[in-house]
This record gives C-alpha cells, sequence and structure tokens, in this order.
C-alpha cells in the first residue's frame, strides 16, 4: 500500500508513466489546471497556492524517497510531483493572462533542463529532497523572469 501511494503521489495521479517527455506532460498539465480554476473561479487565492506548493513539496519529498529506497532508481523519469510543485511556483503571483501562463512554462523548462547553479547542486541532495530541491529552484527562477518581465513591459 505505501509503495502504491508513492507512486500514485510522486507520478502525479499516474501522469509520469506516459511515454514521451513525463516532465514536460506534468508541466503543461499543471498550467492547465492552474488556468481552469482561475477561469472557474476568477481569481487564485495566493494563500491557498502558496499551501499547495508546500503540500506537494513535502508530499514529493517522502514520496520520491520512497521511490528511491523501494525501486532502487535514483530520480526516475516517472516521477514528475517535483515538476508539478516547481510549476506552480513558476506560476506564482503572476498576473494571469495566455502569455505569463506559457512563459512561465516554457522558463521552468529551460531552468529544469539547464539546471543553472544552485539547481544542478541542489538535485545531489539525498533522500528525495534532491528530486524535489532542483525544481523547485527552477520554478523560483522561472517566476523571477516571468515577474521581471512584467515589470518591465509595464515600464
Amino acid at each position: 500500500m505505501k509503495e502504491w501511494l508513492a507512486l500514485f503521489l510522486a507520478s502525479g495521479c499516474y501522469l509520469g508513466l506516459i511515454p514521451g517527455a513525463p516532465g514536460t506532460y506534468a508541466s503543461i498539465a499543471t498550467t492547465l489546471a492552474f488556468f481552469l480554476i482561475h477561469q472557474a473561479s476568477n481569481r487564485i487565492v495566493p494563500e491557498l497556492h502558496l499551501s499547495a506548493i508546500c503540500l506537494l513539496a513535502t508530499a514529493g519529498t517522502l514520496a520520491s524517497a520512497e521511490i528511491e529506497r523501494s525501486r532502487g532508481i535514483e530520480d526516475p523519469q516517472y516521477v514528475v510531483i517535483d515538476e508539478i510543485a516547481g510549476q506552480l511556483i513558476a506560476l506564482f503571483l503572476v498576473p494571469v493572462s495566455v502569455t505569463n501562463l506559457i512563459l512561465a512554462t516554457a522558463l521552468f523548462r529551460v531552468f529544469d533542463i539547464w539546471k543553472p547553479y544552485p539547481v544542478r547542486q541542489l538535485e545531489g541532495l539525498p533522500n528525495g529532497v534532491g528530486i524535489m530541491a532542483d525544481d523547485l529552484m527552477a520554478g523560483v527562477y522561472a517566476n523571477l523572469v516571468v515577474h521581471l518581465v512584467n515589470w518591465l513591459l509595464q515600464r
């Protein structure tokens, strides 16, 4: 039961098991869900958004550690809860528009793949922390750039 729950959470409700580019699929699905929630409620509550990030970061760390331990694989490709949490950080407090959503998703994927300092170094942390930490930092970078672009365009 514990391993099944870890796989279910770590793979983003099995989204990570789709062949191809599971990290990209998870980022796009997260952005789409974020957009649909915004459309349905006409706003995103920052406190709930931040709570979701914290919950996913904690659950993702625990689930990822269990997957690494039980399967004996470091950072398997099907673990995408890190991309989901990182993408939510990339979208945090970003004005909701199609342009910003595409920009945040593209930048998150670039930073997640490129892994500028200290993203690559965070990846080496043990016990599921590294799986999550590098994507969380990539999300921070993407978020900062989206906010910078918006600030520059407003001037």
